[in-house]
């Protein structure tokens, strides 16, 4: 009987054991109409195949058939091997040798030993590069959130001691096209956002867009300007930062597109989007990760004469990871790719609803220094009481609903920095003066922030010895200004910024002060050196993170061109840009940030004062939904022609006071009708006219053309706009 028993249970055990294993085989083993492809996952809408070979994949939309490749799909026969490896493989890489980072390792071209299993929803790839000695762990799955490809830190080693890992690329010809076969476009996260198309661009271009996401890493490139007028004036208007982490890539002819998502590693990561023409007829976009850099080390004073190259004695240490939301149909497009995006950061708590009602932004500059005798002497703008007296004038016009940051209010002016206490100048009027203004301006019902910037410290006014920055090259980093009373600034180490602001709160609360607006640790990321130790980007981000998550808890923060990972932290967006750097390569500029955070946040622009074309940039806020800016102060701007302000060439209250009621006026009654709603679809058409639809069913026509034109039966005179 016991015999009977235990053979049962082992049959049974063998017929689990088979069962089991065959259903992972079945999917695996699965038919593909892919040559070369089998079928390894599948979601509610795409079916994921791979190839073993070079791990390549293609994702199938179930409804339509049509599909993206990770690989190519056609070969026009002009690509060498190692061109051909880098567009078919999953892993491509740099290697460093010496102070050589050019070499390309990938899965075609380099032996290696890779272990493939097999999981419920895709597979993981050890991948071994034997030449090399290093390896990695690819995981790919796919569900209903999307592709996700990832690299976990601690999967990657080093064995050698000749070769390191210089850069790491996952699927970067994932969605790729030849030359025109396509038509569609690359999304690129410049500025507000932008297209390249998917033209052929008869080999006009020899590279595409390369930017680092969230800025220029200053720890490793000393920002320089490349035209001075006179050897002093800057003449060059610095690039557009990729606030968010995001790429993407729309075929419309197929109704298929992916917004990409770098989740993690995106400290240390540029986005490449490359047309048709740079170096390949492929249209491709791509997240790129550095794990090491060549440096220059200076070896005397005069860094011009005598210098190294040095490789970081560390690779970066974090979990690398790109997730490809796919959209099909109406949705397959750059408004589908925002809209997609904002769901995932309200999905994941790190985009929250906020008030959007509308507000006028009115910021005030209360001083500044101009150089006098062996010292300097304030320049006084905008008093308290003139900003009192701007209200009720503002009032009587019918302004009331208003968002102020004042700048220059502390001790010193604008650039006495650091902040480190609730004390204002007393030129403007006081500390107990700016306190009765604050408190009666939130009774009114006016939105009232004092600005400070948390990160520099002027070496002029301040002791700079201790708690600022230095470079990997362990050389102090300076900004330049350009500017003749106080020449550069200085940054202070994150711990030291972090430990300041929260003081600065404090010093404020006391007062029964709680709105700050906090500019430089809000949109600036770097690698540096300090007490003989190396911090990275990430260590950075993790610092001023964790302090704006404690401001937040605790005040009402407003952030100065945030970068996407503490939107969660900010009331507003102040200063977003709603153009592009302008790159010859990209074709069309869209407000893909603004669509984001359309309906969820008030967005406020740059100053209306500095826009050369008024009028233009006024049918932007339409149709962006961005709330209006304008810097104003009491004096006339002439008074700062020798101070470090001297660029705020007007700004005077009496030059703009029309402009803020008319803008005010119009744009309020707009946004009344949008009734805090998102926008879910953006359309431009061949006649000028871009239609901007809201989930409420309200649509807004503009017509940036210089005649009349309809659409959709609706006219629209020449640089107006129209709602239905």
């Amino acid at each position: 009987m016991i015999k009977k028993f235990i053979g049962i249970m082992l049959a049974l055990c063998i017929i689990l054991q088979t069962f089991s294993v065959t259903s992972v085989a079945e999917v695996h083993a699965a038919e593909s109409s892919f040559d070369g492809y089998s079928k390894v996952a599948e979601s509610t809408d795409y079916n994921l195949y791979m190839r073993e070979e070079d791990l390549s994949l293609i994702v199938e939309d179930k409804s339509t058939g049509k599909y993206m490749s990770s690989a190519l799909m056609y070969d026009d026969g002009q690509n060498n091997a190692t061109w051909l490896g880098a567009m078919n493989s999953a892993l491509v890489l740099t290697v460093i040798k010496g102070n050589d980072d050019t070499k390309q390792v990938d899965l075609l071209n380099d032996d290696t030993k890779v272990d493939i299993d097999y999981t419920s929803n895709g597979f993981t790839a050890d991948v071994y590069f034997t030449k090399y000695k290093f390896g990695m762990t690819l995981e790919v799955s796919l569900d209903d959130d999307g592709l996700l490809a990832r690299i976990s830190d601690d999967s990657i080693v080093e064995d050698g001691e000749d070769y390191q890992i210089g850069t790491i690329e996952m699927y970067p010809f994932m969605g790729n096209s030849y030359l025109d076969d396509n038509e569609g476009y690359l999304f690129v996260p410049d500025g507000n956002g932008a297209l390249i198309y998917l033209d052929d661009k008869d080999g006009a271009y020899s590279t595409g867009f390369s930017s680092a996401i969230y800025g220029t890493d200053t720890g490793f490139d000393d920002l320089g300007v490349t035209t001075l007028l006179w050897d002093k004036y800057e003449m060059v208007t610095e690039e557009e930062k990729v606030i968010a982490p995001v790429f993407g890539i729309a075929h419309t002819d197929d109704e298929m597109a992916y917004l990409a998502v770098v989740e993690e590693g995106d400290c240390r990561a540029t986005i490449e989007c490359q047309p048709n023409g740079a170096n390949v007829n492929y249209n491709r976009a791509y997240a790129k990760f550095t794990e090491r850099r060549i440096y220059t080390q200076p070896t005397s004073n005069n860094s011009t004469t005598s210098s190294l190259s040095l490789v970081e004695s560390d690779r970066t240490h974090s979990d690398l990871a790109v997730r490809f939301i796919f959209l099909s149909g109406e949705s397959a497009n750059y408004a589908g790719m925002a809209n997609a995006y904002r769901s995932y950061l309200m999905d994941r708590g790190e985009l929250t609803a906020r008030d959007t009602a509308y507000r006028t932004r009115v910021d005030f500059l209360g001083t500044d220094r101009e150089s006098w005798l062996l010292s300097t002497k304030a320049v006084v703008m905008t008093t308290v009481d003139d900003i009192s007296d701007i209200y009720s004038d503002l009032e009587e016009s019918g302004v009331t609903d208003l968002f102020t940051i004042y700048k220059g209010w502390q001790k010193g002016g604008i650039y006495n920095l650091p902040i480190t206490s609730y004390k204002a100048d007393s030129e403007i009027g006081g500390t107990s003066a700016l306190t009765e203004l604050i408190s009666d301006s939130t009774a009114a019902g006016i939105k009232f922030y004092l600005y400070s910037d948390s990160l520099r410290i002027n070496p002029d006014e301040h002791n700079a010895t201790f708690n600022v920055v230095k470079m990997i090259n362990k050389r102090r980093y300076s900004e330049d200004t350009y500017m003749d009373v106080y020449e550069s600034f200085v940054y202070l180490t994150p711990s030291k910024a972090g430990s300041n602001l929260l003081g600065l709160l404090k010093s404020y609360k006391n007062k029964g002060v709680d709105s700050l607006c906090v500019s430089g640790i809000s949109n600036s990321l770097f690698s540096y050196t300090y007490a003989g130790k190396t911090y990275s980007r990430k260590d950075t981000q993790e610092s001023f993170e964790s302090t704006l998550d404690t401001v937040a808890a605790e005040a009402n923060l407003v952030l100065e061109e945030p970068f996407s990972y503490i939107w969660k932290d900010t009331e507003a967006f102040v200063d977003m840009p709603l153009y592009t750097s302008n790159f010859v390569v990209e074709d069309e500029s869209v407000p893909f940030l603004s669509i984001v955070l359309s309906g969820v946040m008030p967005v406020y622009s740059e100053y209306v004062n500095f826009e050369a074309n008024k009028k233009e940039f006024f049918l932007k806020l339409v149709e962006t939904g961005t709330y209006p800016s304008f810097y104003i102060t009491e004096e006339s701007a002439a008074k700062l022609i020798n101070t470090n302000s001297a660029d705020l060439y007007s700004t005077e209250y009496t030059t703009y006071k029309e402009d803020i009621i008319s803008y005010t006026e119009e744009l309020k009654a707009l946004s009344e009708k949008l009734d805090g709603s998102s926008i879910v679809s953006h359309d431009m058409f061949d006649n000028g006219v871009t239609r901007v639809v809201y989930d409420n069913g309200v649509s807004v026509y503009i017509n940036y053309s210089d005649e009349s034109q309809t659409q959709d039966d609706v006219t629209i005179e020449a640089m107006s706009y129209e709602v239905r």
